[in-house]
C-alpha cells in the first residue's frame, strides 16, 4: 500500500466512525426522550381515570341528574396535587356535560400535554332510570 492508500483509508475510516457514533448518540437520545413521554401522558391519563373515579363514587348530582357544581369542585379538589399537571374545569351551559382538561405545566417538557375529556351524569352511573309498569 502506498501512503497515499493508507491516508485515503484512514479518513474513510474516522469519518465512519464518527456518523456511526452520531447515529447511536441520536438514538439513544430518542430512547431517553420517548421514556419521558410515555412517563408524562401515562401521568395524564392517570389524572383523567382519578378524577372519573371520584366523580363516579361521590354524589356530586342533583335530584334532575344535573351536576351539583360545588360538589365537582369540592371533590375535584380533594384530589392528591401534582405540581406538573394542572386540571380545569368547563360545565357545559345545559348542566349536562363537564370538561375535565389535564395539563402538563413542567417548563421542560419538550412537548406540551394536553388531554380533556367531556364527563356526563349519566355516563358515570348516577342518573338511575326509574322503571314504572305500563298498565
Amino acid at each position: 500500500m502506498t501512503l497515499t492508500e493508507v491516508v485515503v483509508s484512514a479518513v474513510i475510516l474516522g469519518i465512519s466512525s464518527q456518523v456511526s457514533l452520531q447515529g447511536w448518540s441520536r438514538t439513544s437520545q430518542a430512547v431517553v426522550t420517548s421514556a419521558g413521554t410515555d412517563q408524562q401522558v401515562r401521568l395524564l391519563e392517570q389524572r383523567l381515570l382519578a378524577s372519573r373515579r371520584a366523580l363516579a363514587s361521590a354524589p356530586v348530582v342533583d335530584a334532575d341528574c344535573r351536576w351539583d357544581r360545588k360538589a365537582v369542585v369540592a371533590v375535584l379538589e380533594g384530589l392528591p396535587k401534582d405540581v406538573d399537571l394542572e386540571t380545569t374545569l368547563r360545565f357545559e351551559p345545559s348542566a349536562d356535560g363537564l370538561w375535565l382538561v389535564v395539563e402538563l405545566t413542567n417548563p421542560a417538557a419538550v412537548i406540551p400535554f394536553r388531554r380533556g375529556q367531556l364527563v356526563t351524569p349519566a355516563g358515570l352511573g348516577h342518573c338511575r332510570r326509574e322503571v314504572t309498569d305500563a298498565q
